[in-house]
């Protein structure tokens, strides 16, 4: 039961950094997409997720995983797997909007919303097992 309970708790933190995270995104991409050009969805993401990360992490690490290790080692662990989980939201996102020919902001974000969900139970074992290990 309690392992349900740690995934529960992982899916509220998700969906709260999820609100942060696509609702930065859509004003980011909205009030920058034309200044930035073919770089919009990478600066978008970028900025988005290091706020949302952020709280995220802080949420996984009280009250999802409840880290007795050190903050620094598991904060460390934590944006060792951001990036490369950020840098394949932003990939895949960039790849099917252009595949689709996707140019408005909401459209967009709801293609982020689908890369991300498939993200997210990656995500979860990787915390579980490296990022938040006692280890």
């Amino acid at each position: 039961m309690r392992k349900y309970l740690q995934l529960l708790k992982y899916s509220v933190s998700s969906v709260a950094s999820w609100v942060v995270d696509n609702g930065l995104f859509w004003l980011l991409k909205t009030l920058l997409a034309a200044r930035l050009g073919g770089f919009a969805d990478l600066v978008c993401t970028a900025l988005a997720r290091a706020v949302s990360s952020f709280f995220n992490f802080n949420a996984n690490n009280r009250l999802v995983f409840q880290n007795r290790g050190g903050y620094g080692k598991a904060l460390l662990r934590y944006y060792c797997l951001a990036l490369p989980i950020m840098l394949c939201s932003a990939g895949l996102v960039t790849l099917l909007d252009r595949l689709f020919g996707v140019s408005a902001p909401a459209l967009s974000t709801g293609i982020k919303i689908c890369v991300d969900a498939l993200l997210f139970l990656a995500s979860y074992t990787i915390q579980k097992k490296w990022v938040f290990s006692s280890q």
